[in-house]
């Protein structure tokens, strides 16, 4: 059971790092060159082709292309996260930290990076520094519910005296914010999630009726 458990988490885990270069892009296109001129062109090019590589499993392909695009436009922070993205997945931590790094710097205020700064921290083993990044992205933006999921997973794993409330609290945030989130559900104790449950259909109902 353990070890479906653990598989179910590393899926996931693979599945929100794609995700998360999604959301990363949002927002940076300020920094981008002149939609006309022949960098931009030249860095759109690199940047997408390296994310399509990236999302197929073309790893040499992505990470030629990510690296020519920090270098046409060293200054977005799209594409030294995703190249960041790349790195976490080979768990080559190092220079997944360095692209990370510089993508915060670039975008400090940015809860997905943080997400990633929190994966990376988890994956060599400093929950403190991992709780900490998840947090932050959390504080950022509280309706990124996939970091506050490993927050409460790797505040699970800390062992704490108050780990198990904190755990449960927000899962339970989790279940209100998006009440069809069985992994949520499935990690709530069997009479809180119904609890749960008992009460989101109750206000569908409602719903209905006005």
């Amino acid at each position: 059971m353990e070890k479906c458990r653990t598989r179910l988490r590393t899926v996931r885990l693979l599945a929100c790092l794609l995700a998360s270069s999604s959301l990363i892009l949002a927002g940076c296109r300020s920094r981008l060159p002149d939609r006309s001129s022949k960098t931009y062109e030249d860095f759109v090019s690199a940047f997408y082709v390296g994310l399509a590589a990236l999302q197929v499993g073309d790893d040499v392909r992505a990470d030629r292309e990510l690296a020519r695009a920090t270098e046409i436009v060293p200054g977005e922070p799209a594409a030294w996260a995703n190249w960041g993205v790349l790195a976490l997945r080979q768990r080559t931590f190092d220079p997944a930290g360095q692209r990370l790094e510089q993508a915060q710097k670039l975008a400090p205020h940015n809860d997905a990076i943080d997400y990633l700064l929190g994966l990376l921290e988890s994956g060599r083993g400093k929950s403190a520094e991992a709780i900490a990044d998840f947090r932050k992205a959390v504080e950022i933006n509280p309706n990124n519910l996939v970091a506050t999921y490993r927050l409460a997973e790797e505040i699970e794993r800390q062992g704490d005296p108050n780990s198990d409330a904190e755990f449960e609290a927000l899962m339970q945030r989790i279940v209100e914010t998006q009440p069809d989130n069985l992994a949520a559900l499935l990690e709530l104790t069997p009479s809180l999630a119904v609890k749960l449950i008992v009460r989101a259909a109750v206000e569908a109902s409602c719903s209905v009726s006005v």
